[in-house]
């Protein structure tokens, strides 16, 4: 198969990265060095995600660089942890081979010159962009993007993806999947090299991306020092790395609903793992229920998908409710129900049409531990606010 040769930010650009993160990274391992051991594309109990990598630091990591990015593209972060921790993909690499691909999402070269893909197209990776001005796969929005580029990552580490969402992976991933397996190992971020792109230094770079982030916000630790470290679910924390892995909450102001309803001011609470919180009361007197969500995340996944469930009756109530809103991208939505302590906590989920079951169990496992997913899916958030409201008393009530 010939290899991807892709003009989204070209061996220019490459370059440029290499020769700025030169002297930056000085102090630290060499990006040749740090490329022979690049970690393995695929999670598992001694390859996670290190605590100090949040979907808001990769953001705040993101921005620095690139300080005119485009509103659409403010929250793809959250999308790599969504559809990485899903795919058991290292998002956190994934998120950095982006970077380099898009030249920290402007798209551009160096010298300011557009690269074959476009920002329309939501492809972070240059899928399908094999050079001579061909623009490669498009897709209808940044989940969707982001999720091209996991599945892609998926068949790169010899697994074969059922119905991928990129017509690239859909045609060359038999071949792509028999020549990792050729490998005889598992496949790491190196061997990305001269194969998903025909640039040597790939890995390198790759690897320098990585070691700067790690030198800002990891206290200057390298992804295998912090590996080393951190081996699996009984591993100490500080409180700070235990707070940057769970999720924060924001309120959002209240809008209008069909019917004539309205969602209270500052009472939905939205989960988004890279907003930071805001100071409103009701998000300091709920924060406690999420955090202990958040400690249960090491507990295994059920074997087998919840089965639907009605809503609890007035006599099993809690005795408070909270309504919650939370998005892996899509217009579909999903209502969840998760009992926390003495709270019912209903999240209104918006997914991907066709994926409802899929990403609403990926979202219980990871968010909502125990809890169980009402009745069908729903065509947009109002349709399930609207239900969310009549089955949580304590927000009804906060609408007259």
């Amino acid at each position: 198969m010939r290899a991807h040769t892709r003009a989204s930010v070209g061996q220019r650009a490459r370059l440029a990265f290499l020769i700025g993160f030169a002297a930056a990274l000085a102090t630290t391992a060499s990006p040749k060095a740090e490329a022979q051991t690049l970690p393995e594309i695929r999670t598992h109990e001694r390859n996670r995600v290190p605590a100090c990598v949040t979907p808001e630091r990769l953001m705040q990591y993101l921005e620095r660089r690139n300080q005119r990015l485009a509103p659409q593209f403010r929250t793809i972060a959250r999308y790599y942890k969504a559809h990485g921790d899903r795919y058991r993909v290292r998002w956190d690499y994934a998120f950095y081979q982006m970077l380099i691909e898009t030249n920290f999402l402007t798209y551009r070269a160096p010298g300011g010159k557009w690269g074959d893909v476009k920002p329309s197209q939501n492809n972070f990776a240059g899928i399908g962009a094999t050079g001579g001005g061909v623009p490669g796969d498009r897709y209808p929005d940044v989940s969707t993007g982001v999720l091209a580029q996991v599945q892609h990552l998926v068949a790169y580490s010899g697994e074969i993806v059922e119905n991928p969402v990129a017509r690239r992976t859909r045609d060359v991933q038999q071949k792509v999947v028999e020549l990792s397996r050729a490998l005889g190992r598992p496949v790491t971020w190196r061997d990305l090299a001269g194969r998903w792109a025909v640039d040597r230094k790939y890995a390198g770079t790759i690897a320098s991306v990585a070691a700067r982030f790690h030198e800002q916000f990891c206290d200057g630790a390298s992804d295998m020092q912090i590996a080393a470290n951190d081996r699996g679910p009984t591993a100490r924390q500080s409180p700070a790395s235990r707070a940057a892995a769970a999720p924060a909450q924001t309120s959002q102001r209240a809008r209008a609903l069909p019917s004539g309803r309205g969602m209270p001011a500052d009472e939905i609470l939205v989960v988004n793992d890279d907003d930071e919180p805001t100071r409103a009361s009701n998000v300091r007197t709920a924060a406690a229920a999420p955090a202990q969500q958040a400690r249960l995340q090491v507990a295994p996944p059920a074997a087998q998908p919840r089965p639907l469930v009605q809503a609890p009756s007035q006599a099993e109530r809690p005795r408070a409710c909270k309504v919650w809103t939370a998005s892996y991208g899509g217009s579909r939505n999903v209502l969840i129900q998760t009992i926390v302590g003495e709270e019912l906590h209903l999240t209104a989920l918006q997914v991907l049409d066709g994926q409802e079951e899929e990403l609403a169990q990926s979202f219980i496992e990871t968010h909502a531990l125990g809890g169980t997913r009402i009745g069908d899916a729903f065509p947009n958030r109002e349709a399930a606010l609207i239900r969310a409201f009549d089955l949580c008393p304590q927000a009804a009530r906060l609408q007259r």
